[in-house]
């Protein structure tokens, strides 16, 4: 064989060599590049069940319960000589103070004379409490007793207070008191002056209210004092 025709041949092995390694580059890259079907299926998975996974909720803020407002106190009982004085005391008493967001009323009677429709006599341990909603507490913003004898009229099934003696404050408040109250002033005393069983009287009518609007409200707190779990 000529020397140019070795040469041309050796040549041409060399091209085909150098091709062949080229393709066989070309395709390995390609390979390491481009995600197998079966790749592309399971990442299509993952994103999908990301996407179907519901999200946790956020904890709710306590303060959203709370409501907006506080309905006005209504006596939750049948008795309409209750419900009477309760609508004066948290109508007409309450004038006497500062609005707050609710006015809660707590008596005790200690005796009732209704011979006499035109003049239902009442006399009885009355008070009213003044309240601002704070979470789920009560907090007393103020208040005051006013113990005495309440005059009602009749008229149908409805009764209305038409007028009170109210027993005096400071020095004439005794002889007031047993003016007042006569032969029952005993029997007010005693209920006057047990403010433990006041206290019981007076959470129970917060409580009442609260579970008759159905509110979120749990405890009544005093200034200065610790919140007190409602009955």
């Amino acid at each position: 064989m000529k020397r140019s025709n070795r040469i041309i041949i050796c040549a041409a092995a060399f091209s085909m060599t150098i091709f062949f390694a080229s393709c066989k580059a070309n395709k390995s890259d390609s390979t390491e590049t481009q995600p197998t079907a079966a790749a592309s299926a399971e990442n299509a998975a993952l994103e999908q069940a990301k996407a179907d996974t519901p999200k946790t909720p956020e904890p709710a803020n306590p303060s959203d319960a709370q409501p907006k407002s506080l309905p006005a106190y209504q006596f939750p009982g049948d008795d309409p000589i209750h419900k009477a004085i309760s609508d004066y005391l948290t109508g007409e008493i309450a004038k006497n103070f500062d609005p707050s967001d609710v006015c809660i009323p707590s008596m005790t009677i200690v005796a009732t004379d209704t011979s006499n429709p035109d003049d239902i006599l009442v006399w009885g341990d009355f008070w009213i409490f003044n309240y601002k909603l704070e979470n789920d507490t009560l907090l007393t913003q103020s208040g005051g007793s006013y113990p005495g004898l309440l005059h009602l009229k009749k008229a149908g099934e409805t009764y209305t207070v038409s007028k009170m003696d109210q027993v005096a404050d400071g020095s004439d408040n005794l002889q007031s008191a047993k003016k007042i109250f006569g032969d029952k002033y005993d029997d007010f005393h005693k209920i006057n002056s047990n403010q433990d069983e006041r206290e019981k009287v007076r959470r129970q009518f917060i409580s009442d209210y609260v579970k008759m609007n159905k509110l979120p409200i749990t405890k009544v707190k005093d200034f200065g004092w610790d919140p007190v779990e409602l009955p």
